[in-house]
Formats: C-alpha cells, structure tokens, sequence
C-alpha cells in the first residue's frame, strides 16, 4: 500500500482520461487518494484524506472549474498542486503562474514527464516546509542529492557547473546531470564556500573547473557558460592571474 507521502488526488471530468491517469500513477508507485469529477467532490476528498499532490484538469464539469479549484487549495488546504490540461493560450498561463502551480502538463500527457513533475513538485513542497529534500546536509566538501528514492554523494569537486531551470537546477558533472527542486540561488547559498561563482543569472561555476575565460563567456569542458555584464569584475577578482 502506497504511504500518504505518494497519495495523488485526480481531478479530471473524462473517465478514460482519469482511468489512463490513475494506471500510469500506480505502474510508478503512487497511491491514488481519489478521483473527482467536479470541484465539488475533489474537496470533499481532500477534506476526507489529504493528498500529497492534486492533479487538476482546468475544465471539469459544475461552476468552479479548475483554476478557481487551484485558488480554493491555496486558500483552505496545504499542498501543492499540477495542472493537466489542453489549454496553453496566454490568458490559461497567466492565471496557472497567478495561482503558483507546481506544474503545467500538456495532454496528451507523457508518462515519465508526468511522474518526473510529481516527485519534484512533493519535493520542493518538502523542502519549502523544512522537511527532508534532496540536496541533503554538506559533509566536509560534500552532499547527498536525491535521484530515484536513493540518495547519491556528490563531491563538491566533481560538480563543474550548476544551472537554472525554470525553477530548479541542474547540477552537471563530467559524466552525470542531477535535477533538483531548488532554485539556482539557494545551491549558490550551499555551494558559494566550496569556490563555486554565480557568472550569469542562470549558471554558477566551479572556478576549479573553468579551463579559459574570454570577453563574454567561461569555457568547462569544452562548454560555453555566458557572463553576465555584473559579474564579470566580480570574476576577475576571484581568479589568480599569473
């Protein structure tokens, strides 16, 4: 039986749709709270047993669909929430950013995008919360990242650079890439210490691992890193030059 920490609450008005929904989630592991048709019935199950994460599919059946859903849990529940939907006009992504969603699936949804966005969005609610995450506590010059269920140790030397995305990060080695449900500051705030340097809005290098520097750009392992106008003084106070 799947914990409460892996329980998922479907909300989508198309049976088959939540069917395929509800039989990829439990192939990868995850429990299913319930299935909600409406607005109606989705709070009625939350309030009944709280889920780790809603699915919410923006157009369900009854007056509240699922944007005034989303504004609902912000209000009266505590837990993160995922919008799987059709609709990607610029108004739909205005409110979804409004609402502060965990995440925003296209249908016909991918299965491991699907499974890959929950886990991050539990995570990073985690995290938010205090709770255990997946960039554990540093060791001398080293973390615990979270990759799978298990727990990976990352030497702070063998991380070459990290960059934003969206809001996570990615922390890139020579031969590996870790995704985590952080943003790119706080790895800076972990990694600053350890001669890490935030070149660029989206990327923080390694200065150990910086093989040349031009005008406009730091070069790791045949990677080309952009520096931001701020940072580049910053930089050339950092490094030795002989």
């Amino acid at each position: 039986m799947a914990s409460d920490e892996t329980q998922i609450l479907i909300v989508e008005d198309e049976a088959l749709i939540a069917q395929d929904i509800s039989l990829t989630l439990q192939k990868a592991g995850y429990g299913i709270s319930g299935v909600a048709h409406s607005a109606d019935e989705a709070i009625g199950l939350l309030k009944k047993s709280p889920p780790a994460l809603a699915l919410l599919d923006i157009q369900i059946k009854g007056s509240v669909d699922g944007l005034m859903l989303a504004s609902i849990i912000n209000k009266e529940f505590s837990l993160p929430f995922i919008f799987l939907t059709s609709y990607t006009d610029d108004e739909t992504l205005a409110k979804v950013r409004e609402l502060r969603a965990a995440g925003f699936i296209v249908k016909p949804f991918d299965p491991k995008e699907l499974c890959t966005n929950i886990e991050l969005a539990v995570e990073r609610y985690k995290s938010e919360r205090g709770e255990s995450t997946d960039w554990g506590t540093a060791d001398n010059n080293y973390f615990f990242v979270k990759r799978e269920g298990s727990l990976v140790k990352l030497s702070t030397d063998d991380i070459l650079y990290a960059q934003a995305f969206d809001n996570y990060c990615n922390i890139i080695t020579a031969n590996d890439k870790f995704l985590l449900t952080h943003t790119l500051k706080s790895v800076e705030e972990k990694l600053e210490k350890y001669n890490f340097f935030r070149v660029h809005r989206s990327f923080l290098v390694n200065l150990s691992a910086v093989q040349m520097i031009t005008d406009d750009h730091v070069v790791i392992t045949d990677f080309n890193i952009p520096i931001g106008r701020s940072a580049k003084a910053d930089l050339m106070q950092r490094i030795s030059l002989l």
